[in-house]
């Protein structure tokens, strides 16, 4: 049974999410790789909230009792992720650069907190919520909005 619930389509979809989630975000990964500065500030700041916020979306995931708390914190990671896309992309713009190469080391301890936020949404007791609810309407419907992020 155990291992039928890890080949689920419900299990497919949170594998699919996160790797969503991820490609979300890669965008900003890139856009701070060159900075100093109030650049790492900015993008730190932005580094601090996305993780700030995606961690009380997982305790909140945890402790969903139904299809529609699982979509309603769904939409926040979507919300999250989509503010942290469009505020990089206006750092970008802010301080003029096309990033390349390593991440600064001042960014590093900030970017690890970051993927640990978006890995602590997407695995362990909050994806075994998720896939209790997967095959809701209101569940899919967020699932593919966070999906939509890619581009």
């Amino acid at each position: 049974l155990v291992g039928a619930a890890i080949h689920s389509p419900a299990h497919k979809q949170e594998k699919k999410m996160k790797k969503t989630a991820m490609l979300a975000v890669a965008a900003v990964f890139t856009l701070v790789a060159c900075g100093k500065g109030s650049l790492a500030k900015d993008f730190g700041a932005l580094f601090e909230d996305a993780t700030k916020d995606l961690n009380a979306i997982a305790a909140e995931l945890k402790g969903a009792k139904d299809a529609k708390a699982v979509a309603s914190a769904l939409n926040k990671v979507y919300d999250t992720m989509h503010t942290m896309k469009t505020k990089g992309a206006e750092l970008e713009k802010k301080h003029g650069m096309k990033a390349k190469g390593a991440m600064p080391p001042e960014l590093k301890e900030k970017n690890e907190a970051f993927q640990a936020a978006v890995k602590n949404v997407f695995s362990g007791e909050t994806q075994a919520v998720m896939q209790k609810f997967a095959a809701s309407p209101e569940v899919l419907e967020a699932l593919n909005k966070i999906k939509s992020l890619k581009g």
